[in-house]
């Protein structure tokens, strides 16, 4: 049998869950989009940042099949396999999320996932 103290301290805990879990799905069903910074060449490394544009250039990184996007002159990494054509984005506006990362000197954005690749309907 439990003491009143323990079930007062159980049931504290189960509501603490509880509110975790529903802030957890807030968050995530908010997107990142909410909390990520419109991309500046001013922005600490590490930062979430979103950029949205014109792809001018696209272009195979030299190892790893990964992919080089140029986005209103601002480079956009892209992992292998997160965009299928590489080559029918140029000319297109899209919309990217990812951290912003200092690369051989100059800004760019790491994109994690193919789902922070937004391509704008034409």
């Amino acid at each position: 049998m439990l003491y009143p103290q323990e079930r007062i301290a159980i049931l504290i805990l189960i509501g603490v869950l509880i509110v975790l879990l529903a802030m957890s799905f807030l968050i995530e069903s908010t997107g990142k989009e909410f909390f990520a910074t419109p991309f500046s060449e001013t922005l600490e490394d590490g930062t979430l940042a979103v950029l949205s544009g014109t792809v001018t250039e696209a272009a195979n990184s030299r190892t790893g099949g990964h992919l080089m996007l140029t986005v209103d002159n601002i480079s956009v990494f892209v992992p292998d396999g997160a965009l299928e054509d590489p080559k029918t984005v140029i000319g297109g506006t899209v919309s990217v999320i990812g951290t912003v990362q200092t690369y051989r000197g100059k800004k760019e954005i790491v994109v994690e996932r193919p789902d922070d690749i937004a391509i704008q309907p034409q």
